[in-house]
């Protein structure tokens, strides 16, 4: 996913990418949390692709947290709660948990 996320930051050297897997991994994390599964983040074993929602999520989340100096950053962490609050709701995203019902 690293490097699929730095063409998409134009970002073609090398001297980036721990705070960029950082940031990753914190977008991922946040998606966790909100319900997303965790399984979506892999790679389709059929395609060996990632999911194109994904993708443009957790690059939306990069672009929004990475530097300093930037005046689109409300855009694009807007663009990433867009997908993620979008991905929470679609039955397919969601962490499959079975409900057992009330504890009695």
């Amino acid at each position: 996913m690293l490097e699929i996320i730095k063409k998409r930051c134009y970002i073609y050297t090398n001297i980036y990418d721990e705070e960029i897997e950082s940031l990753i991994s914190a977008g991922i994390q946040d998606c966790v949390e909100s319900g997303i599964s965790k399984e979506k983040f892999q790679k389709n074993e059929k395609t060996n692709k990632y999911d194109d929602q994904i993708l443009n999520c957790i690059t939306n989340f990069v672009k929004a947290n990475r530097g300093n100096d930037r005046s689109d950053t409300n855009i694009y962490m807007k663009m990433y709660e867009s997908y993620r609050d979008k991905m929470t709701l679609e039955s397919d995203y969601k962490e499959n948990k079975s409900w057992i019902g009330p504890m009695l």
